[in-house]
């Protein structure tokens, strides 16, 4: 491992560093690492009392994924004060899991697993960090399960094809919903079987029903007079497509209510490495919709409680059972982002995590996202990051958004091995499980710091088998 000096030198009356709150409150926050600098050893606590945005950077193998995990393990400590996390409000988590590696954070690390298992476990001690029990439940979307392979504790996730906004239906068929005609007519579909009601070609009067199925949409297509006014090929293509998605077991029974899904003090890993691209970023897009009204819901009702003391008793207790039968502050993390976040065409699971990434503090949401290309990422997310965790870069571009988006001070003198060296050279420098902090939100931080990131006490799955 290499030896850093930054210079100012941290203060020594700073004590354990304690950063990513404005108002610097410290009733929850989550264990990281420790200084790795030259001096006084400390720890660093990411203080989540407040929202936040949080980005981790770096190229594979280095940590990144690893860092994630420390996160998970940290949401999912329970309450109280413990070695992991410090948490007075408990919080629910959503893992969008890419690659199917987070699921193994529900394996607790011994000494009497695997060779794998032990060798993380070696680490784990070597850390002086001891194993507990973790809040953290598996989620495989319905019909993309695997009984052969898939870990026996994974519960099924069903979605409402009614949740589905019209951006959605877009992204599931592949088309432009606004210019092409397969988009206007699903479009039509939509807005006669949900809202206005149509008569069918024996000059029935059907009425519109919210919570429709793919049933309620074939009906409609194969009976609506105004299916008449297109092509016989863009309906039977639509009819193909619609078809063909009323078989999936996600779109079938009953859907998983997002109360089920999100608690207080447990983080859920949805694995969607199997799911079709199309049908990923419609996963992504529903469930972010569904948190950000959720949460919209809550807050509002709170905010009532907290502005209106003239409210009745009456009133009171409704908006209080509001509260409760709604999610709690919640927050959403992702590995890989660039894959469904990126530069590219138009995604709607980009721009589902744009609109929670800026509207959603404002409801008690936070978001982590992770990659290894932090230049294909969307600046318009990038940029509402405030707290970074950069593990190494070594490919210029990437490293150079990187420290673009650094919100922290940057020290005065940057010393690796002794050797001069600026940002970049830093970045590129840095050991596997190191990384620079850099936060927006640190009163009490007069830079930003290299922190050597924690063990894990569950199993980590990003390695390779």
């Amino acid at each position: 491992m290499a030896s850093y000096t930054l210079e100012p030198a941290l203060p020594d009356d700073l004590g354990d560093i304690v950063a990513g709150d404005p108002a610097d409150k410290q009733r929850d926050k989550i264990f990281l690492g420790k200084i790795v600098e030259g001096g006084k050893r400390r720890s660093l606590w990411l203080d989540i009392s407040g929202e936040q945005v949080v980005g981790i950077l770096g190229k594979r193998g280095t940590g990144k994924s690893y860092t994630l995990g420390v996160l998970i393990e940290g949401l999912a400590a329970g309450s109280g004060a413990t070695p992991l996390a410090e948490h007075h409000t408990l919080r629910g988590g959503l893992v969008f899991d890419i690659m199917d590696i987070f699921w193994s954070t529900v394996i607790p690390l011994d000494g009497n697993g695997s060779a794998e298992i032990q060798k993380q476990y070696a680490a784990m001690k070597k850390g002086r960090i001891e194993t507990q029990a973790l809040g953290v439940d598996v989620w495989i979307p319905a019909g993309f399960e695997n009984s052969e392979i898939d870990p026996s504790n994974a519960n099924s996730l069903r979605i409402d094809p009614s949740s589905l906004g019209i951006d959605d239906w877009g992204a599931l068929f592949g088309i432009n919903i606004y210019a092409e005609p397969r988009g206007m007519l699903i479009s039509d579909l939509l807005l006669h079987v949900a809202h206005n009601g149509y008569t069918d070609d024996q000059g029935k009067r059907v009425e519109p029903v919210e919570a429709y199925d793919f049933d309620a949409l074939l009906r409609c297509l194969n009976s609506a007079n105004f299916i008449s006014g297109y092509d016989n090929s863009t309906v039977r293509a639509v009819r193909q497509r619609i078809q063909s998605y009323a078989q999936l077991d996600i779109f079938r029974g009953a859907p998983t209510p997002i109360s089920t899904l999100i608690r207080p003090g447990r983080v859920s890993v949805l694995m969607i490495n199997r799911v079709p691209d199309e049908l990923k970023q419609v996963l992504v897009s529903v469930l972010m919709g569904r948190i950000l009204r959720e949460r919209s819901a809550a807050s509002f009702a709170q905010k009532r409680l907290d502005l209106q003391p003239d409210l009745t008793l009456e009133e009171r207790q409704r908006l209080e059972n509001a509260i409760r039968s709604r999610i709690p502050r919640t927050w959403v993390l992702m590995d890989e982002a660039h894959v469904l976040a990126g530069t590219g065409e138009g995604s709607v699971a980009r721009d589902a995590m744009i609109k929670y990434a800026k509207e959603g503090r404002n409801f008690g949401l936070s978001l982590a996202v992770a990659t290894q290309q932090p230049s294909a990422l969307d600046s318009r997310l990038m940029s509402q990051v405030e707290t970074m965790i950069l593990h190494q870069l070594t490919a210029s571009r990437d490293a150079s958004v990187a420290a673009a988006n650094i919100k922290s001070p940057a020290p005065e003198i940057i010393k690796v091995d002794s050797s001069a060296s600026d940002v970049a050279g830093l970045l590129r420098r840095l050991g596997q499980g190191e990384a620079l902090f850099s936060c927006g939100n640190a009163p009490k931080l007069p830079r930003f710091c290299v922190v050597g990131i924690r063990p894990r006490i569950s199993a980590h799955g990003g390695y390779e088998a």
